[in-house]
């Protein structure tokens, strides 16, 4: 068994040798169930299964619609998810506010920034809360945070807020991801939609 970091989370890939293959299949299945048993819900997928197919058939499965605001992600979320052939029919729309005047024009309290800046766990929730309300869906995920080069309200690089709104399931995460630019932004959407299976997961 071994294990690997990968950018959409931690691999674990088990192999087997014996002479016939269905019995090194039986080995491998045999390894498989015990790790289910020790990881449970940790484990999302299998093989090429992707983190936005289980967000979708999650959606879907629980009859709900998804919209996104996203700040220093500039869109990547909604990209991501929309990846996904059929998402139509669960993802609804993605707004990028990346400059403060988009984000209180979409929705988000002016005074929310004023007190607390734009990358705090507040404007987070409150543009989660407004992709929620300005896209007429069931769950909204607001993403803010600072991706670099330069810190930002003097938060460093790599401070990243993610929220999600959802009926009865309200929810704030930071990440702190000090990696290059890019590097962050996809970490920051693979985390985004990590919290957003957690959360569906509780869901009825």
């Amino acid at each position: 068994i071994g294990v690997y970091a990968k950018p959409d989370g931690i691999h674990v890939r088990i192999t087997a040798k014996a002479r016939a293959r269905e019995q090194a299949q039986e080995m491998v299945d045999d390894m498989e169930s015990g790790v289910r048993r020790i990881l449970g819900n940790h484990i999302w997928g299998v093989d090429e299964e992707a983190m936005e197919v289980v967000i979708g058939n999650l959606l879907q499965g629980k009859n709900l619609t998804l919209g996104t605001m996203e700040s220093c992600t500039g869109g990547l979320l909604a990209n991501t998810i929309t990846d996904v052939p059929g998402s139509s029919t669960y993802f609804k729309g993605g707004i990028v506010a990346y400059s403060n005047e988009i984000k209180v024009a979409h929705g988000v309290d002016a005074g929310l920034i004023e007190q607390y800046g734009a990358v705090s766990p507040q404007v987070a929730a409150a543009m989660a809360s407004a992709a929620r309300q300005r896209l007429g869906v069931d769950v909204g995920v607001g993403i803010t945070g600072v991706v670099g080069p330069d810190t930002l309200e003097g938060k460093p690089v790599g401070t990243i807020h993610i929220a999600i709104e959802a009926p009865s399931h309200p929810s704030a995460f930071l990440a702190n991801l000090p990696f290059p630019r890019l590097q962050a932004k996809r970490l920051a959407t693979n985390a985004a939609l990590f919290h957003l299976r957690r959360l569906l997961l509780e869901m009825p």
